[in-house]
Order: structure tokens, then sequence, then C-alpha cells
């Protein structure tokens, strides 16, 4: 955060303690400093990317480059530098791996939305990265992968990192408000009270970065957005979207069943998966599920989620439902047929 942030925010604490105006506290706050700010001090930088562990003694008088993942060579791809970039190019790639793959044409909204939720998950990766350093990927490796244009090199490095926001992140609305929005809280708040000085511009950056994140999520609480009834609200941010991105990357890599996917209990009864629970390494441990009912409202024939179901049941007691018949997919409302395949009928 910048020291004019920090003025700001002692200004209007200042005047909502003394009942004066924002402008008195801000010229009260001015006349109590008592010493002059520092003059900027341009240091030139290294015309190069420095190697992993320079120490400046090959380059006197100069500061070091340490390599990001921008600074590759033109051998390395778009997307394979996005997927190494923390915190905003990870979370763009892997947004963009599950929204894109989406075929439909409903999904173009959710995709359309979706671009306005990949901050969060901005957001989680910088939190977890500044209070668990070593989810940080070794950053020898990673250049190595990313100069060898490896996307898979690259992902098998961040999966730590990945596993620790899908283990973190959540879809039940009591966990979400009870737990992960008051740490992201405190870390927005552990952010901006920060006043370490800060010694490179590699340093800087990040912290502008973080910044941003740090004023979008501080935004998106804020009622500015004015319902039908008049009445001002926040904005608010879907939070379940980072949820399934993330558990569909992580399916993807270890198997499983992904967000969607349809299994059927011990007993046979049919159910949909809709979030994934990770333990530390390997497949996951447990699905969050929601049983299948027939529908009833413009959906006669078909099965479709209990939205009052949601069951958390071990892996191993969770099956892939038997293909269809006809078209292979999944089955739906009668046992060897899907949705698109098995009979429409109404009620009698």
């Amino acid at each position: 955060m910048t020291t004019d942030k920090h003025a700001k925010r002692a200004a209007r604490d200042l005047a909502a303690r003394e009942g004066i105006s924002y402008t008195a506290a801000r010229r009260r706050l001015a006349g109590a400093v008592d010493q002059e700010p520092r003059p900027p001090v341009a240091v030139p930088i290294a015309s190069t990317p420095c190697p992993e562990g320079c120490d400046g003694t090959g380059h006197p008088g100069t500061a070091c480059w340490a390599w990001r993942p921008a600074d590759a060579t033109s051998t390395a791809s778009w997307d394979v530098r996005r997927a190494a970039e923390l915190p905003g190019g990870r979370a763009d790639q892997v947004m963009r791996r599950h929204e894109e793959a989406r075929e439909n044409v409903s999904s173009r909204w959710a995709r359309f939305h979706a671009w306005e939720t990949k901050w969060l998950l901005a957001l989680v990766y910088a939190m977890l990265t500044d209070q668990r350093p070593e989810l940080m990927p070794d950053r020898a490796r990673l250049r190595a992968a990313v100069e060898a244009d490896d996307l898979a090199a690259v992902d098998a490095l961040m999966e730590p990192l990945d596993r620790a926001a899908a283990r973190l992140m959540t879809k039940v609305p009591a966990v979400w408000w009870g737990e992960v929005k008051p740490r992201i809280d405190a870390y927005a708040d552990a952010v901006e009270s920060d006043d370490r000085e800060l010694r490179t511009w590699q340093e800087v950056d990040a912290r502008h970065v973080v910044g941003r994140l740090v004023d979008q999520w501080r935004r998106t609480w804020e009622p500015t957005v004015r319902n039908a009834s008049g009445v001002l609200e926040a904005p608010g941010v879907m939070w379940l979207a980072v949820k399934g991105w993330l558990d569909a990357l992580l399916v993807d890599r270890h198997g499983g069943h992904a967000p969607g996917a349809r299994v059927r209990f011990g007993d046979g009864r049919p159910a949909v998966v809709y979030a994934v629970e990770w333990g530390e390494d390997g497949p996951p441990v447990a699905y969050r599920v929601r049983e299948l009912e027939p529908g009833a409202h413009g959906n006669v024939g078909r099965l479709v989620p209990s939205l009052s179901s949601d069951v958390l049941v071990p892996a191993a007691d969770c099956r892939e439902d038997t293909p269809c018949a006809v078209c292979g997919r999944t089955a739906g409302m009668a046992e060897a047929l899907c949705d698109g395949c098995a009979p429409r009928f109404g009620p009698v």
C-alpha cells in the first residue's frame, strides 16, 4: 500500500473519531508530520535477467534483475508463461482452461461473469504464498519448465499451491461466510497495514499487484449497487466458481469425478457431484454431491439436482453412472438412457 493510502485511512479514522471534516483531519495530520519525506533514489538495473542465486557480484553497481515468466524466450508459449506467473497469470490460465472447454451456448454467459471473478483466485494465491512461502514453486525448476515450454511441468510445480487453494475454497455458504471470507478479510487488513520498506522494483511491483487485488476485495463488499427495491447492496463475487475451476484442474490431473459428473451411491441412488474434497496429495478423498430427483416444473421426464440435498460422501462410495445405451453419455431418468434419449412424459 502507498503512504498516501495510509494517510487517507488515518484521516478518515480521525475525522470519524473527532467529528471533524476529512479536510481538517488531513491538515491536522499533515501538521503533525515533522520530517521531510526522503527523495526517491534511482538505481540502475541489470540489462538481462540474472541467473538463480545471483548475489550481484557479477554486475557491481547495478541491482539484480530477478527472472520472471514474462522474461522467457520466444520459445515459451503464452499459455505456459501465464500459467507460471503468480498471482494473476496463473488465476487467468486456470479460469480459461475450465470456462473455454465448455461449448454450449449458456456457458457463454457464465464465462463472461467468470472474467469478473478470476481476481478472487489471484487474491487467494497471493494470500497463500504470503502466509505459506513453502507453497511457492522452486524458481530454478520453474524457469527450466517455462523455457522448455512444458505446461505439464509447470502444473506439477504449481500443484501444491493449487491444492491448497482448492482445500481452502468451498461451495458451502456457512463455510464461506464463517471461515473463508473472514480469513481473506484478515489478510486484506494485514496488507493494508504493511509498511515494510521495499528494496527492489520487483517488490514494489508485487506490492502494487496485491494492493489492487485487496482494493477490489474491499469494493466487492461496499454497498454500491441499488437493487430493485432501491436499497444499496454490495455487488459480491461469484466465489462458487473458483472452487469449481480448481476441482476441475486437479481432477484432470489425478482422476476422479469432476463437478457436474453423474455418480451413484452404493445403493444405486443417482446423484451429481457438486464439489470435490482433497487431501494433502493424490486423488479426491470425498465428494460433496446432490441427489437427483424427478423434475416437476418444466423439466418433467428428467432428473434434476435437489437443491435441499448437500451430502458429503467418501470417494469409495461414489461410482460412475452407467452410460446411455443410445448415445453413450451418462444415463438419466431411465436406467439405460440419458436425459436426451429418455422418453418425455408428463403428469397423468
